[in-house]
This record gives C-alpha cells, sequence and structure tokens, in this order.
C-alpha cells in the first residue's frame, strides 16, 4: 500500500478495470485482511497496565529498540531530534508542532546517525504522565542511556542544547555540538549581546572545555560545542572561497540523521487513517523506521545502492514468493473423511462391544459389570487405522 497508492482499503480487491490491482487477491481475501486488521494488537494483559499510557506499544518499542541496538554500531556522529506520527484522532498526548509537514500527531524522539539508521525510539506521552521527557535535558541523557563512554559525539538543535547538559555529557565522556537559545542559563553574556557585522565572530571557552561562539552569516548563529575549538575552514559555495566556523559545518553535516530517516520513510509510506492511534505508531515503527533501518543495513553489507521503493518492492516479493516448480510442495496433507461402516462377510450378524463405552465403563463400573453394561454394535471406523467398533454417539463424539 505504500507502493500502489488507493483512495480506500477496499479498492486494492476490487475487479474494476481502472482501479483494480490483481496482487492483493493473490496473498489473501479481503474480507481476511479486514478481519486481521482489526484484531490487530500489540500488548498483553491490557487490564493490568492502564496506568502507563503507551501500554499498548511499549513492548513492541522496547524490543525494536534492543534490535536497533543489537545489529548496527552507531558512528562517532549521533543526533537527537523529535519526529511526528500524523494523527488527528482523540488523543490526550497529541501534539501540535508548526514546523513539521504533519501539524498534528504523536511526537517520537529519535536518536538516529547520518546514513539514516534510527537506534532508538520514545514516544512522548503528555507532561503529566511522562516523568522522563518531561525537560530536554532528561531527554538527551534517557535517549542516549547505553551509548555513553564510548566517545560519541551528540548533535542537537538549540531545544535540547544548554550548558548544563554539555557538563553532563562531559562527565559521561561525551560531546556536544549544537546551536543554543541566547537566553539560556550560564552563557556569557559578552557573546550573546555582541553585534556583529557579517562574517565577525567572538567566542568564549571555560575552564572545562566548552566553546560558546557567535558568528554573523545572514543572521547570528550562536553554537555551543564541546568539541571544537575557534577555528575557521575555507570552503567553495558557488564558486567562490569561503571561510566558515568548523563547528558550523561539523553541525549541518551530522546534524540531519532524523531528517534523512524521515524522508526516506516519507517516499512510500504505507501510513493510513485510522482512529486507533496505537495501530498507527505501530505500523509507523515497523514499516518505516524498521524498514528504513533494514534499508541501510542492506546497502553497508552488500556495498550496493538501491532505491527505497525498489527496497520494499523486493521485500514485499520474497514475503509473498510463490513455490518454485522445482521444489517439494510443503502443502498441509487433505483431511480424510472419516466414515462409519457396517462389518462385512460373516460377522457382519455379531455385535461386538463399543470401544469408547467398554473404556468409560470400566473407569466408573470395573470389568465384570462393564462387560454387560457396554453397548454392543456392528459398526466401526474404515478410515482410523486401527479400525475401531464404534457406535454413533462415539463416532461423531470422537471425529465431529
Amino acid at each position: 500500500m505504500g507502493v500502489v497508492k488507493l483512495p480506500k482499503l477496499s479498492d486494492y480487491w476490487s475487479k474494476d478495470e481502472v482501479i483494480g490491482h490483481p496482487f492483493p487477491r493473490t496473498a489473501m481475501s479481503r474480507n481476511r485482511f479486514e478481519i486481521l486488521l482489526r484484531m490487530l494488537h500489540f500488548s498483553e494483559d491490557d487490564e493490568k497496565n492502564k496506568a502507563d499510557r503507551l501500554h499498548r506499544v511499549r513492548k513492541l518499542m522496547n524490543d525494536l529498540n534492543e534490535c536497533f541496538r543489537q545489529h548496527y554500531t552507531a558512528n562517532e556522529d549521533i543526533c537527537i531530534d523529535e519526529s511526528m506520527v500524523p494523527f488527528r484522532g482523540r488523543i490526550l498526548f497529541r501534539q501540535y508542532n508548526k514546523q513539521k509537514r504533519h501539524k498534528y500527531g504523536v511526537k517520537l524522539f529519535k536518536l538516529c546517525s547520518i546514513p539514516g539508521y534510527t537506534h532508538k525510539v520514545n514516544i512522548y506521552a503528555g507532561k503529566n504522565m511522562d516523568t522522563i521527557n518531561t525537560t530536554p535535558t532528561n531527554v538527551v541523557m534517557n535517549m542516549c542511556e547505553g551509548y555513553f563512554n564510548r566517545g560519541h559525539t551528540l548533535h542537537t538543535d538549540n531545544w535540547y542544547t544548554s550548558i548544563d547538559l554539555a557538563r553532563r555529557l562531559l562527565e559521561k565522556q561525551t560531546h556536544l555540538v549544537g546551536t543554543v537559545k541566547k537566553n539560556r542559563r550560564g552563557l556569557p553574556k559578552k557573546v550573546t549581546n555582541t553585534k556583529l557585522k557579517k562574517g565577525h565572530y567572538c567566542a568564549e571557552e571555560s575552564r572545562d572545555g566548552i566553546t560558546v561562539m557567535k558568528w554573523k552569516d545572514k543572521r547570528d548563529v550562536l553554537v555551543l560545542s564541546t568539541k571544537h575549538s575557534v577555528r575557521f575552514v575555507e570552503i567553495i559555495k558557488r564558486g567562490q572561497v569561503v571561510k566558515k566556523p568548523q563547528i558550523v559545518l561539523e553541525y549541518n553535516k551530522a546534524k540531519g540523521g532524523v531528517d534523512l530517516a524521515d524522508q526516506m520513510a516519507s517516499y512510500s509510506t504505507p501510513l493510513r487513517k485510522s482512529i486507533r492511534w496505537y495501530k498507527k505508531i505501530a505500523l509507523d515503527m515497523l514499516l518505516n523506521i524498521a524498514m528504513i533501518n533494514a534499508h541501510v543495513l542492506y546497502q553497508s553489507v552488500t556495498k550496493t545502492k538501491i532505491k527505497v521503493t525498489d527496497f520494499r518492492v523486493a521485500i514485499l516479493k520474497s514475503f509473498c514468493a510463490k513455490q518454485q516448480a522445482d521444489e517439494p510442495a510443503l502443502t498441509r496433507p487433505k483431511r480424510q473423511k472419516h466414515i462409519l461402516v457396517k462389518l462385512d462377510g460373516p460377522s457382519r450378524m455379531t455385535r461386538r462391544n463399543c470401544g469408547e463405552c467398554y473404556k468409560t465403563n470400566v473407569k466408573n463400573l470395573g470389568r465384570l459389570q462393564a462387560r454387560n453394561k457396554t453397548k454392543k454394535v456392528n459398526t466401526f471406523c474404515s478410515v482410523c487405522p486401527e479400525k475401531p467398533i464404534l457406535c454413533h454417539d462415539c463416532f461423531f463424539k470422537l471425529h465431529f
């Protein structure tokens, strides 16, 4: 559904010559698909975990985060930013962000690296219920858990960056590079209040290695770094040699990890309108985030480039591949129909004890009385290997 766009779900099974598509009918019927979609859920014991707003997708999110961490080693440069899953239904923690393409939805915090690989996802559940994702510093420290003391450089925008966060990350052997708001606590007033001409800069460095720099390009750019000093690099822009701060160049290079992952997922997203918010989030994590991560892994292992849409089609074909002609068919043996028939030959006039009735009477009455109390018949099941003697009641009880 991400590759082939049709107005309604039922249109994928339509036989109309204009919008009809032959492939979905080869996978499953429309009624079966609708039943599976209606019954789809991702959690167990919903009644026990109602205190957690995210209990319907909590286990899925934790399992995916663990899988993402195990199968890909993060680069030196990582970044944290928020993403939006579009949703306009009624939900307490729905967010509004005018800077996003989809302004209404559920906010996700993502930890990504520059190939577009998502290492960790966290869902924002609202300030009243979410005790972790309440402040930018807490968000960053929670998202980077498991990536400390490895020499990573974290890139953040001005909503996350602060002096307090920089010092806490330095204690964890992690660098911080990012833009910063001029009203953040602890910034040097000399840097934030200085008026500059285009191309000029002003900077200060603390004793613990935190550099705050203000550089005038088209507008004022205020950046913070625990990794760089005041150094300019010459680059070629539109045929001219231009000098730019190294902090700004490396920030622009590494900050786009989350945006790149969202951009790759948007090319062929299979998300559809739904009144169930947890289905929307779960399908986004499974069919967008996990799919883009698989695409990055495939390209890094095979050293070949493939479009995201072509990769989705290849995955689809592998899931729905038909049995090869030279391979043995792995089909379930056809169920045989059991038939109750009478004994043949001279024995047809002889009546014998029903096997199932005799077993029951032996347990309740004992062997001596069971011989006299058991029903005697001359019918048996012709399909069962033992050809057991059975009465009508026992036959239907065993086979239907």
